[in-house]
């Protein structure tokens, strides 16, 4: 089995990879708070009782956003992305279950390709803050990391920039790619063709755009390590 936190985007594009072989459930805020260590434990607790027991944790329950609420309200962002990944990275580790951290490529900083051991310097609270959930899992003996250039499709926005590079990759690409990386440990960045972000998702829909350097970094992943996992 394995568990998710949160219920957002990746939380569902999982949840269709669900089998009968390897069952796939989702811990949605209302069920599990991940800001509260005591319902954390209660209800991971609760599932290690059952015959099919969780071999997995997949942690993907995050305050995103990053130009608003990280940046707008930093309380929320640490309780939430520090805090809270602390809360489930204890109890996974007292039970021996795999941890698995979504984090993203907002760690690294813009201007150069980025390696798994390279230098980070986020460009944001939000950065800051998943930075801070990747310090919590690396102290989790069985874990694993993934740096991802998730980008929403449908796009969120009216206006795409044409000027913004990254390594995007849609959700539901991440989320296979998850499962077919689940035993590997360390950090792996996750990402698709270095392009800017007007042409990943002309691909998917029409969308104006502008420039948008002054806004947000371009920023690179080194795929390579990814690539050699996944034998492509």
């Amino acid at each position: 089995m394995i568990l998710v936190s949160g219920n957002g985007i990746l939380a569902k594009e999982l949840l269709k990879l669900s089998t009968d072989d390897l069952p796939i459930t989702l811990l949605p805020r209302k069920e599990m708070d991940i800001t509260d260590e005591y319902v954390v434990s209660d209800v991971i607790k609760s599932f290690m009782m059952r015959p099919d027991f969780p071999k997995y944790f997949v942690h993907t329950a995050a305050l995103t956003k990053p130009m608003r609420v990280n940046d707008k309200n930093p309380i929320m962002s640490m309780t939430t992305n520090i805090v809270g990944t602390a809360n489930v990275a204890k109890i996974c580790h007292k039970y021996d279950i795999k941890f698995i951290y979504i984090s993203t490529d907002f760690v690294y900083g813009p201007d150069k390709i980025s390696d798994e051991d390279g230098g980070l310097k986020p460009a944001n609270n939000y950065g800051w803050s998943k930075l801070g959930g990747e310090c919590v899992s690396k102290l989790v003996p069985n874990s694993l990391i993934l740096r991802c250039g998730l980008c929403d499709i449908p796009f969120r926005h009216k206006i795409a920039f044409n000027d913004v590079y990254r390594n995007s990759i849609t959700h539901e690409e991440v989320a296979g790619i998850i499962l077919k990386v689940r035993d590997e440990v360390g950090i792996i960045n996750v990402g698709g063709e270095y392009k800017s972000v007007y042409d990943f998702v002309s691909q998917y829909q029409k969308v104006d755009t502008k420039s948008g350097t002054k806004t947000v970094p371009s920023l690179q992943l080194n795929i390579e390590k990814l690539k050699r996992i996944l034998n492509e």
